[in-house]
């Protein structure tokens, strides 16, 4: 999902700036590095949030290598085996991560495994190109309108009937193996094999494309916050044991509907939370009405109200509000004396904003400068105030 999500994102709507990047950073990361130092635990423990974070990294430096080619599949198709070429043998070469993290140990009080690294990233080394790959194929089978020709029914079929086939195979080697570890082995080269055919049985016709669950899409709108929340609530004793709310083994049941209630209220709590909080870092609230200002450039004596921007589509118009149609026979009031500027009282009667924009980052408040940070400017700052947590924090 990682590598078919960003990738169609990429293709489509080639926005590589700086503020999707943060969005998606903080969204993955706040939560984990909030417990990693309120918990003193360790931020890679939280494997998936690093995961999906390293790979949309890889996901963007692919996609954004030559963007303006991007329209070619031939190109984007070598850009992703190159890619793919390229971190297979940076995560063989071993020596390489480990002087990585040793450096991060050195200078930024990080101490992390590059071992475990390493096996979190190499169990599903490829998993995400499969997805890259799809995604591409999808955009192009939509471009070239393939699902019209007349052989498509027959590779439906053809698709279907393979994918039965795959995951009665694939059920069978997995049980069919002495231990989990023999399993991981083969896992990078076979994992992309269950999870196409699956898709792909999905989309088997009308009727399963449009089945879904309500209560499984909810849980998937904080599915992020219940991996991660899992380790302090739900599970106890650094994932060892259970969270028991009533004491004894016999209430086991009864504690496992009591705690994942409140385990997923809690998870979808936070994921609001989260977002709200990746939106005050990123400036993407919605804004509010624009200040109505006094219009001393024409000496018409009415207030107009600064024009507001109404997206329909991906055109622009700029609609001017509350603005006093001029009749047909009126003529340009241009001998009218000016009407003196009004008391900031008077205007703030008006519910009106007294801010105006200037530089970026900054407002003027009746003559006062105020600083408001820009999102490279926050994220500046929290990366100053984790390296100074990390280089004071006591490390056994």
């Amino acid at each position: 999902m990682t590598g078919y999500g960003h990738t169609t994102f990429y293709i489509k709507k080639a926005d590589f700036g700086f503020s999707r990047i943060a969005q998606v950073m903080i969204r993955l990361n706040f939560l984990t590095l909030l417990l990693a130092y309120t918990m003193n635990t360790d931020y890679i423990s939280y494997y998936f949030a690093p995961l999906v974070s390293w790979w949309f990294l890889i996901i963007y430096g692919t996609m954004v290598a030559g963007s303006q080619y991007n329209d070619r599949t031939a190109f984007v198709l070598v850009k992703i085996l190159l890619s793919m070429g390229l971190v297979t043998w940076f995560m063989s070469e071993h020596w390489i991560l480990e002087a990585i993290f040793d450096f991060l140990s050195r200078t930024c009080g990080i101490h992390w495994s590059a071992r475990e690294w390493a096996f979190r990233v190499n169990l599903d080394l490829w998993i995400v190109y499969f997805g890259m790959l799809i995604a591409l194929a999808v955009i192009k089978i939509r471009e070239h309108r393939l699902t019209d020709h007349p052989q498509w029914p027959l590779a439906v079929k053809g698709a279907i009937g393979a994918s039965g086939v795959v995951l009665l195979w694939f059920f069978a080697f997995e049980l069919y193996q002495p231990d989990k570890f023999a399993y991981n082995a083969w896992h990078p080269y076979i994992s992309f094999l269950p999870v196409g055919a699956f898709v792909v049985l999905r989309n088997a016709n009308v009727i399963l494309r449009s089945a879904s669950s309500r209560a499984f899409a909810w849980i998937g709108t904080c599915s992020l916050e219940t991996f991660i929340i899992q380790y302090h609530f739900w599970l106890a004793g650094d994932t060892k044991g259970v969270l028991l709310i009533i004491p004894g083994t016999r209430w086991r049941p009864i504690n496992l509907v009591l705690t994942t209630i409140v385990f997923i209220y809690v998870s979808h709590r936070v994921a609001q939370a989260t977002g709200e909080i990746t939106n005050w870092m990123c400036g993407t609230a919605k804004p509010q009405s624009l200040p109505t200002v006094v219009d001393n450039s024409a000496n018409t004596g009415r207030r107009s109200h600064l024009p507001t921007p109404a997206v329909e589509g991906e055109t622009i118009f700029l609609v001017q509000q509350n603005a006093e149609p001029m009749k047909d026979d009126e003529a340009p009031e241009a001998e009218t004396p000016s009407r003196p500027q009004r008391r900031w009282v008077d205007r703030l009667a008006d519910s009106t904003s007294p801010s105006t924009s200037t530089a970026p980052g900054f407002r003027v408040w009746y003559g006062e400068t105020e600083w408001k940070p820009g999102v490279k400017t926050k994220l500046g700052i929290a990366a100053v105030a984790m390296w100074l947590l990390n280089v004071m924090w006591p490390y056994p």
